[in-house]
């Protein structure tokens, strides 16, 4: 079985391991692994080829499932994506922080022992506030009103100050994705506009 992402697709491969193509294979296991070290839960790197990576596979619910099932965990679930941040931007990478930049609920497996964050592909070293930024603001923008709930429920976790101070780099970052449709990009700009910002320049 196969399931084709914006960016990647993964290939269930019937051996307790998933075929992930897309992205920078090799670069996404270093980064992987560099979580790993800290403490951050992610799934096992079985093999990196130039053009695919073989991972663990792990057995549960994506946040989003999960949520979609049992809506009245979102606060929870909303407080545990806001310490999975917390998490990663504790790791330091090349003079700055790591950040995983696609952090939000179809991201994040709900293993029974635990929280398994997945999809490195546009990790690096960055700004922790453009991270927590852009995870809100794709919530937002890219999954109706369910999605704009959780939104809600993160912003007031995360907070309104952490939210703003990364927002104008989470923006220019969003709308430079060349994997986000011209409706997205529509709904980035006016909520940028509504929250008095322009996202002037991609960055973090």
């Amino acid at each position: 079985m196969s399931m084709r992402g914006r960016a990647s697709q993964v290939t269930d491969l019937g051996d307790g391991t998933v075929l992930r193509v897309g992205g920078d294979p090799r670069r996404e296991a270093r980064l992987m692994e560099l979580a790993g070290t800290h403490g951050i839960r992610v799934p096992r790197v079985v093999e990196a080829r130039p053009e695919a990576l073989v991972l663990e596979r792990i057995a549960g619910d994506t946040m989003a499932a999960r949520l979609l099932r049992r809506p009245w965990e979102a606060a929870r679930q909303l407080g545990e994506l806001v310490a999975l941040h917390e998490q990663v931007h504790r790791v330091p990478l090349d003079g700055a922080r790591l950040v995983h930049r696609d952090l939000h609920p179809e991201n994040v497996l709900l293993a029974p022992d635990g929280a398994v964050l997945i999809d490195w592909t546009n990790a690096g070293a960055g700004d922790p506030a453009m991270d927590v930024a852009l995870t809100w603001l794709i919530m937002e923008t890219s999954a109706g009103l369910p999605g704009q709930v959780l939104a809600w429920l993160f912003r007031r976790r995360a907070g309104d100050e952490a939210i703003r101070r990364g927002l104008d780099a989470a923006g220019a970052y969003r709308l430079s994705d060349p994997n986000v449709t011209d409706d997205e990009r529509a709904r980035v700009r006016r909520t940028l506009a509504e929250e008095g910002t322009t996202g002037p320049s991609k960055s973090g």
